[in-house]
């Protein structure tokens, strides 16, 4: 059974990070999403579950857009990163209206968020923190796998793009620039091929 986000009133095989740009906004299409457990960055007792999405642009190269935290109970917090990527998902800013029409499938033994935190709290037999592969994302029972939205992406002091928690937004209506130029702030490409690569590969298990 799917879970339901709630109003606010109430790991990926490959190489990730493998896309590398200059600052820009690019189109990529959501490939997956894994979730783990996270912690408060000043207070490493305080966990929750965080998603990491896995998005692909148009030559297959994938960005990793880390550290995205899942709101206590799935509610839609408007001021979320994940609530903003939704959103750019969906096509317009989602409200409290909009909570019960988009669901997510973490498995048949997720049925709620406490299931959610107690899975990814769990350690595997190698010692290494469990994950979550999500199953399905659901808006109105279309799936948002699949689906573009706009990356304004920026650098970070290690050389790794990163993205924003405001950084994601819908595609233009009248459809982007489909000619592949340099990428610039604010300006709509699509992706570029990367310039260079990350060798690194996906650890079994966390980030």
């Amino acid at each position: 059974m799917a879970i339901q986000m709630q109003s606010s009133k109430g790991q990926s095989g490959g190489d990730t990070n493998r896309f590398e740009g200059d600052p820009g906004t690019y189109v990529f299409a959501l490939k997956e999403i894994i979730i783990d457990e996270g912690s408060d960055f000043d207070d490493k007792s305080k966990t929750f579950p965080q998603a990491r999405l896995v998005w692909e642009d148009g030559d297959g190269d994938t960005f990793s857009d880390s550290f995205v935290r899942i709101p206590l109970g799935f509610r839609l917090n408007d001021k979320a990163k994940w609530t903003n990527r939704l959103s750019a998902l969906v096509g317009r800013p989602l409200t409290d209206e909009d909570a019960a029409r988009v669901s997510i499938d973490l498995g048949p033994d997720i049925q709620s968020y406490d299931d959610l935190a107690a899975a990814v709290a769990e350690v595997t037999d190698n010692g290494r923190k469990a994950f979550i592969r999500v199953e399905a994302l659901d808006f109105d029972g279309e799936s948002l796998f699949g689906r573009q939205a706009q990356l304004t992406l920026g650098v970070n002091a290690k050389g790794y793009n990163t993205c924003a928690a405001a950084g994601a937004s819908p595609m233009p209506t009248s459809g982007g620039k489909k000619k592949k130029v340099a990428a610039e702030p604010e300006q709509l490409v699509d992706a570029p091929p990367a310039q260079r690569k990350n060798n690194t590969t996906d650890p079994a298990f966390g980030y």
